[in-house]
Parts: C-alpha cells; structure tokens; sequence
C-alpha cells in the first residue's frame, strides 16, 4: 500500500473538472493531491486554484506532463482532445481517468488501449453511475439469476433544455450531441447492469429541433454554431438476445434526465424510480429493498473517485470495466451515429 498521497493532475477544469476537483479534496490530501491544473482558460484555471491553491497551473499539456510525476490523470476536456489528451498522459507514466464520451471513433479508443496496454497503464471511462449504490445492487441482482435474464429494457437521457454548459452542441469539439453528451450515460448503466452483452446491430434516427424548440433560450453565438443532433432514437440488438431501445431529447419535459427500464424473464426492474418487481406464481410483487447510500450524481463522482484512487494506492487492477467494455460503447456509438446517418441497419 501506498505510503505518499497519489498525485493528480487535471486536465479540463470546467462543470465536469470541477466535480472532481471537489471530490478529492473530500478524500483528504493524505489520500490524493491535485498537485497540476491545466486549462486553455485563464479564468477556469483561477476558480480551480480556488480549490487546490497548492496546485501548479498551466494552459500547456506538456507542460503539467513532467515524466514520472504524477500517478493519475483525469481527463474532462471536450472529445476531440480525448486522445491527444490520453496518449501523452499514459506515456508520461501516468494512469487515465476519461470523461465521457471516451473517443471520437473505435479507431481512437483502439489506438488508446492498445498504447496503455503496451506502457503497462490503466484507463477507465468516466462511467460514474456505475457506481451509484442502486447500479451496483440491479448490477448484482441480474448476476445472480434471481429476477432471471434481460430480454428488454429503454434507457433515456434526456434534458429540458440542451447542456449549455459545455460545447455539446458543437460537432466538431464535441463528436456528436444528444447522445454522445447525454444519453450514453444510461446506455453505459444499462448495459453494464445486463451483463455487458455484445451489441449485433443498431437502427437509429436523428434530427435537429433546434432552434425551432428552445431557440429562444440560447445565445446568439450558440445559435449560429449548434450543428448536432437534439433528438435520437435507436433500436439495439445484443448477442444474448435482448434488445434495447434509446431515447435521448434535448427539448423534453421528462424527469429524470438519465433513466433505464429493464424486463427480464421473470420481473422488472427501473433504475428512477428505483423497483424492483418479480413474478410470483403469476402475481406481481414488490421486491424492492431500502437502501441507505445516496445514489444521487455527486456521491457517484466521488465513488468513482475513491475507487480509482484507493485502487492505485493499494497497488490492485482498476475493475469496474475492461476493454471489451469500452471498445463495445464506443462501436455502438459509432454505428447509432453511422446507422442515423445511412437510414439504415448497421450488423456489427
């Protein structure tokens, strides 16, 4: 077990970099320090060093990257850096915390993985609901055979209004919107709470509504440069034999923003609100059980966090996903956009 905290460097301190920011500093500098900051902006670089006054602050990647120097990196840029980002961090001798999406293409996360692979690195995607405590429980519960097997479920991201937080909305920094920014997160949950089968094929739709829906909301600079998709829907097969069907809608009126349903052989299982309900003898029962811990966006931030960290200073394997994992998201996600694209079906 580590002695000395595990030093960590940031790179993004915008919404997403800043969550972390916060978390770590929960865990105690004697656990972790955020001991660099790197940012292309001045000002989200000074609100960064709010919290970690201690920290070294760049606008340069190579510059916060000395070899040998730092045990982890976590990188919460937007996706078109992911890779650069990635590459330079692993071969500086660090390991790699990725926000989502994890790469542009399949092409890029395979260049990624296959480089940690080579240096004797880890990466992990930023997949944090995974480690929310009602995740973990329908995770296990699947495992166990007792509500049966997956054969449907829906999952969901959708938003009231488009994240204007970040450009999401802009294809070039971004890689896609709808579902690249939001509803992956309850696609990642979904699948993983399955069993993490292999997707077979995908057909799928998108469209624009904006600025014919909430246009009005938005800055004249978001106006002239959003170009990504606000509504998608798709249909996924899987090699198991289930099937799952998306949704992700920046103009919606829905709570909550990210959701996933779930029927098995014998029951069914919701992820918000959380039930659980098994047939019994053809009757519908409630199986759901109270569970104490906070599953709430935060406390999954700092889970995911606390795992990874406490993980590198035991000296133990990251576990929460493994490379067939990321490289099946990020192909789904590929063939949704590509299967949109083409009007029609994609196979795998």
């Amino acid at each position: 077990m580590a002695s000395q905290p595990i030093q960590v460097g940031v790179i993004g301190c915008g919404a997403q970099g800043t969550n972390h920011l916060r978390v770590i500093k929960e865990l105690g500098v004697e656990t972790a320090i955020v001991s660099t900051l790197c940012d292309l902006s001045p000002e989200r670089l000074q609100n960064a060093a709010e919290i970690w006054p201690q920290a070294r602050t760049t606008e340069e990647v190579k510059a916060m990257l000395a070899p040998g120097e730092l045990d982890l990196v976590i990188v919460a840029t937007m996706p078109n850096t992911h890779m650069q980002m990635a590459l330079a961090a692993l071969e500086a001798g660090a390991d790699v915390l990725c926000e989502k999406p994890f790469m542009r293409d399949l092409g890029e996360a395979t260049i990624v993985l296959d480089a940690a692979e080579q240096l004797g690195r880890q990466v992990q995607l930023g997949t944090n609901m995974r480690y929310m405590p009602i995740s973990r429980y329908l995770h296990d519960l699947v495992a166990s055979g007792e509500v049966g097997t997956p054969v449907f479920y829906k999952a969901w991201g959708c938003h009231v209004n488009p994240p204007w937080w970040a450009p999401n909305y802009y294809l070039s920094r971004s890689a896609g919107g709808v579902l690249a920014a939001t509803l992956i997160h309850a696609l990642d949950l979904a699948i993983w709470v399955a069993g993490s089968p292999n997707p077979v094929s995908v057909s799928a739709s998108m469209q624009r509504l904006f600025p014919g829906k909430r246009g009005p909301l938005a800055s004249p600079e978001i106006r002239e440069r959003f170009n990504a998709e606000d509504l998608f829907t798709a249909l996924v097969r899987f090699d198991d034999g289930s099937t799952c069907v998306l949704e992700g809608n920046w103009c919606d009126d829905r709570p909550p923003p990210h959701n996933f349903e779930m029927v098995t052989t014998k029951g069914k299982l919701n992820s918000d609100p959380f039930t659980i309900t098994v047939d019994e003898n053809g009757e519908v029962v409630n199986k759901t059980p109270e569970l104490r811990e906070s599953s709430g966006w935060g406390e999954s931030i700092r889970n995911q966090d606390a795992d990874v960290i406490q993980r590198l200073r035991d000296g133990t394997p990251w576990v929460m996903q493994d490379r067939r994992q990321l490289l099946n998201l990020q192909r789904l996600i590929d063939g949704c956009y590509e299967s949109a694209r083409s009007e029609r079906e994609i196979v795998f």
